[in-house]
């Protein structure tokens, strides 16, 4: 779980929600699923975007919910105690089995 906060009426709150973040370090490539992975509808669009060094990508289904994010160039844009802990947690998974 993460937390998260949320605003409403100009009031901030904290919230706590599943978050489920994967990365492929072979391809520099991290998604940050804003619904759980298999519990969502099809991806029906991508929206590219481009920052200044890598791509960002939006999945949205087709009632234009965004599904998630995909990152590509994640070393440049998401903070390396993130990626370390997926990568921990995926050798600890693997090593498991």
């Amino acid at each position: 779980m993460a937390s998260v906060l949320c605003q409403s009426d100009g009031v901030y709150k904290e919230a706590r929600v599943p978050l489920v973040v994967t990365y492929d370090s072979d391809a520099d490539a991290a998604y940050i699923y804003l619904q759980h992975p298999g519990t969502s509808d099809a991806s029906e669009r991508i929206v590219p975007f481009d920052p200044r060094e890598g791509m960002f990508n939006l999945d949205i289904d087709h009632d234009a919910h965004v599904l998630g994010l995909e990152i590509l160039g994640a070393r440049r844009h998401l903070p390396s105690a993130l990626l370390e802990a997926i990568l921990r947690q995926d050798q600890a998974e693997t090593e498991d089995q």
